[in-house]
Formats: C-alpha cells, sequence, structure tokens
C-alpha cells in the first residue's frame, strides 16, 4: 500500500450534534452566534459562510438558523468534507430544512480545494474544525488570499 497525503487529516468529519462545542470540533456554537452578532450589528443584511470539514452539516445549519433569527435577509453557505456520507446526510438536512432566504450548498472536497474556489473576499466567515494553520502552510496562504472578514477555528 503506497502512502497518500492528504489534508484531510487535518479536519475532523464525523461530527454529531452533541459534540459540537467541543473544543476538538471547530468553534463553538457562542463563538459562531457572537460572529454573526457582530456582522449584524455592522449593517449587514447578507451573509456568505464557508464551513471547512462540515461533517454532516449541523455546525452550519445552526448558524444559519441563528443568522436568520439576528435578521439577516440573505444567507448563503457552502460546505465541504471529504466523506460522501457526511455530505449526503448534510444534503438531504438541507433540504428538509430548506428555507427561502437561506441557499446552502454541500460538497465532497477538501479543504484547500475549496479554499483555492474562493474569490477574494467571498466568505464574509470561515469556519475550521482545528486550529489556524500555520501562515506558511498551504491552507495558512489560502486563508490569507481569500481575505474573510472573519476565520473561527477550534480553541
Amino acid at each position: 500500500m503506497t502512502p497518500h497525503f492528504s489534508l484531510t487529516g487535518l479536519f475532523r468529519s464525523a461530527r454529531t450534534a452533541d459534540d459540537s462545542d467541543d473544543p476538538g470540533q471547530g468553534p463553538s456554537t457562542a463563538q459562531i452566534a457572537s460572529r454573526l452578532a457582530e456582522w449584524r450589528h455592522r449593517g449587514h443584511r447578507s451573509i456568505r459562510i464557508l464551513d471547512l470539514a462540515c461533517g454532516n452539516g449541523d455546525r452550519l445549519l445552526r448558524a444559519a438558523a441563528r443568522a436568520r433569527e439576528l435578521g439577516f435577509v440573505s444567507v448563503e453557505g457552502r460546505g465541504v468534507d471529504p466523506s460522501p456520507g457526511c455530505i449526503r446526510h448534510a444534503r438531504h438536512r438541507a433540504e428538509t430544512e430548506a428555507h427561502p432566504s437561506t441557499s446552502l450548498v454541500f460538497e465532497i472536497g477538501e479543504p484547500i480545494t475549496a479554499l483555492a474556489a474562493e474569490h477574494d473576499g467571498a466568505a464574509d466567515l470561515i469556519l475550521l474544525s482545528e486550529a489556524r494553520p500555520y501562515p506558511c502552510s498551504p491552507l495558512g496562504a489560502a486563508l490569507d488570499r481569500v481575505n474573510a472578514g472573519f476565520v473561527l477555528t477550534a480553541c
């Protein structure tokens, strides 16, 4: 068997609603709510969220619901994860919990590839499952290039 290099190992894919506030699973619900409130307080009425290693989509779905509660009239979200099973689950949940002001897309892919496809400044909020990578790493450089409003990481 040949060793395979992948950035997937930098992120945890398997999540449940019960462990979403575990520091090792990415930003807490409270952190996300705080950043959304701050963005809304600045006068923004729409938001675009990119969730890297989104797992089964729980974190992005909760963030979208919280954004609507705060008065955002347009919520766009993109979740990326290398696990086809997780993405299938996330897509199903997004369909069943659909809201007219919210557009959520879930894709199978690697976080670094998702960032490469982003346009400068396209995402207002980026959610990472792990601590922020070193700036000289490929993922760190990609994050700096995107220039998102906020990048939330694990504590």
